[in-house]
């Protein structure tokens, strides 16, 4: 039986994300490929690997950001057949590390290969750069005059590609990322990169499912671009902006996995204090198993990424100026907000794809109700319980957090589906 300890620790396995691969085609020529910016005005990274035939691998990559920073204000991608994105990551680290955060020794400086997803082998903070179509439809593009996103000096970047090569014969695979920069004086405004992703996933073998997440802002912020991220067995996207009335208005929609194409927003989308990002991803499951959220192609992802300005860290990734979640999760089934817990009450320990679709398989009325109970139980109460439940004393963690949210639970309990 899950327990209320095992449920603050369900978020644990998401974070930023991995992808999915598409059939190799022709090689990219040398000429349709970056050349890297001119001297002193950014920099190109760039990872070179061959593939043997029929191997799908993903690469990773760490680089150090120039000493003197970089201000961002265009990015530019360009990457041969095979692959379906490439990206360019912040991470915590000051030098680049010797050992993985698996324990094994490597020199990270050279591609190596993170099959797993870069997650597993390196802690990462965010995404600076990357494209998910093989025209270079990047994440970043360009910002407004004097808008940038800050590399702070010394920064260890990780990069990261996937490919598959389907042909008979070794490929090899080029992927470049170039940064172009202003300089200090230049920069008026901080940009941030948008990066929401809904860990609530699940789709029943040889069925439909629908992921919806919704993120209220705590700050005004104008959003330049939108792009979706889905793996295989995504068959449409639908992004919309929600006023504080309620009022839902469609920002962005598709039915593409692969080759995604991104919204760019003439004028500007400004999202005010109290408004949201609604988004969802449908998706149809042609295998004879169940796919959950997770970080490699044999699993799902929904997510909204986007730069925007001036910087909110804590939106970025879809949380409050206290480090709460701001998400709302928005099922598409039957269930009441209490059917939902007893459903997670009953799921064994370690069945992802179970717990995730307690949650999917509510209904879209309970959805605030849910979240706010799901919020302040992954948080160890809001916060109110983290030292209780940071011990190895469980029955004090879950009493504690049983009253902090006692009030959520009540109203969870209270809500139902008409």
């Amino acid at each position: 039986m899950r327990t209320t300890t095992s449920l603050i620790a369900l978020l644990g396995a998401v974070a930023l994300f991995g992808c999915s691969s598409s059939d190799a085609g022709p090689n990219t020529s040398e000429d349709e490929l970056l050349a890297p910016p001119a001297e002193g005005a950014g920099v190109q990274y760039r990872m070179v690997s061959t593939l043997q035939p029929a191997q799908e691998i993903e690469r990773c990559q760490l680089f150090v950001a120039p000493p003197e920073g970089l201000n961002v204000n265009r990015g530019e991608v360009r990457f041969s057949g095979g692959s379906h994105h490439v990206l360019l990551y912040t991470t915590p680290y000051t030098s680049i590390p010797t050992e993985t955060r698996r324990g094994v020794a490597l020199d990270a400086s050279q591609i190596h290969d993170c099959n797993d997803g870069p997650q597993a082998d390196w802690k990462v903070t965010g995404v600076i750069a990357g494209s998910q179509s093989p025209d270079g439809d990047s994440f970043m593009d360009e910002l407004p005059e004097g808008v940038a996103l800050k590399v702070p000096p010394g920064t260890v970047l990780l990069m990261n590609t996937h490919y598959l090569n389907s042909s008979p014969g070794p490929v090899e695979t080029d992927a470049r990322i170039n940064l172009y920069t202003i300089p200090d004086d230049e920069v008026e405004v901080e940009a941030g990169m948008l990066f929401h992703y809904n860990p609530f996933i699940s789709v029943p073998a040889h069925g439909k499912s629908t992921a919806r997440m919704r993120c209220v802002a705590e700050h005004d912020i104008s959003i330049v671009r939108m792009q979706s991220h889905m793996h295989r067995r995504g068959v449409g996207y639908v992004a919309n902006h929600v006023g504080i009335d309620g009022t839902m208005t469609e920002l962005y929609a598709h039915d593409r996995w692969e080759g995604v194409p991104s919204k760019e927003f003439t004028p500007l989308l400004e999202l005010k204090a109290g408004e949201s990002l609604d988004y969802r991803c449908e998706y149809n499951n042609v295998e004879d198993h169940t796919v959950a959220q997770g970080l490699t192609t044999r699993d799902e992802m929904c997510m909204l990424i986007g730069p925007y300005f001036p910087r909110s860290p804590a939106y970025e990734n879809c949380e409050t100026d206290d480090g709460l979640s701001a998400a709302t999760w928005i099922g598409s089934g039957t269930t009441t907000c209490a059917e939902a817990f007893e459903c997670l009450s009953n799921v064994p320990n370690g069945d992802d794809a179970e717990t995730f679709g307690c949650v999917v398989n509510s209904c879209a009325n309970v959805g605030p109700q849910l979240s706010a109970a799901l919020n302040c139980q992954m948080t160890a109460g809001n916060g109110a319980c983290t030292e209780a439940c940071s011990g190895e004393d469980g029955d004090a963690c879950n009493t504690c957090i049983g009253t902090a949210c006692a009030a959520a639970m009540d109203a969870c309990q209270a809500a139902t589906c008409v």
